[in-house]
């Protein structure tokens, strides 16, 4: 058995997983000629993030064999499984550090703008899973106050931290980042659940703590 694991790992195809870029890699699970063009022209330009949030309708709208689809959106299922999985329980949420650690991979597969509620206990320990609240612009009218706080009120949170990614990659936040986080630490003080950070998430683990950049939102 021994010999069989050093044949495997030593083997020139273990080798070459690791040196694959993203659309190779995918190939190799799939078979190139299964993806379509159309979905090859997205991860040359864009790389998995391109298909990562897509379900098995949209990639074989894209042009990929039905059995390709239902294969890409289960491998992307199972990298947000062991995402969750590495949180482990209750893990402590009292850093952006942390928050990212948590969810960010999960956060900047996204396309679209997730607004997600994590709701802490008295020890700032995440309570059950992170939620979703909204998708779509973080600025719409349904990323009010009223949405975001019924999740963590339902969790029985004594506080919550905001998470939102920016497809675009860049986690510079923008005016309506600044105005959203305004209104939910207005809302969490009225209803004694603070609003302990609002954390934007970017491509390659880059984050901006919204408390970090200007404390004053929070009060």
């Amino acid at each position: 058995m021994n010999r069989a694991r050093e044949a495997a790992a030593g083997s020139p195809a273990a080798r070459r997983i690791e040196r694959l870029d993203d659309r190779r890699l995918l190939d190799a699970i799939v078979g190139r000629s299964r993806i379509g063009d159309q979905i090859e022209e997205l991860l040359d330009a864009d790389g998995l993030l391109a298909v990562a949030d897509r379900d098995v309708v949209e990639l074989v709208e894209l042009g990929a064999s039905p059995s390709a689809a239902h294969t890409i959106a289960t491998v992307f299922e199972l990298v947000r499984r062991v995402s969750r999985a590495r949180r482990g329980p209750r893990p402590e949420m009292r850093t952006p550090e942390q928050v990212l650690r948590a969810i960010g991979a999960e956060v900047a597969m996204m396309r679209v703008e997730e607004l997600w509620c994590l709701p802490l206990d008295a020890h700032a320990r995440l309570i059950g899973q992170p939620r979703i609240v909204t998708r779509g612009d973080v600025d719409g009218t349904d990323a009010g106050p009223r949405v975001f706080f019924r999740c963590a009120l339902a969790a029985g949170a004594s506080s919550c931290v905001a998470v939102h990614g920016h497809p675009s990659g860049d986690a510079s936040p923008s005016l309506a980042d600044l105005v959203v986080t305004r209104r939910l630490a207005a809302a969490g003080r009225a209803i004694d659940v603070p609003l302990a950070d609002h954390v934007v998430i970017g491509h390659a683990g880059t984050f901006c703590s919204l408390r970090r950049h200007d404390a004053t939102l929070f009060f």
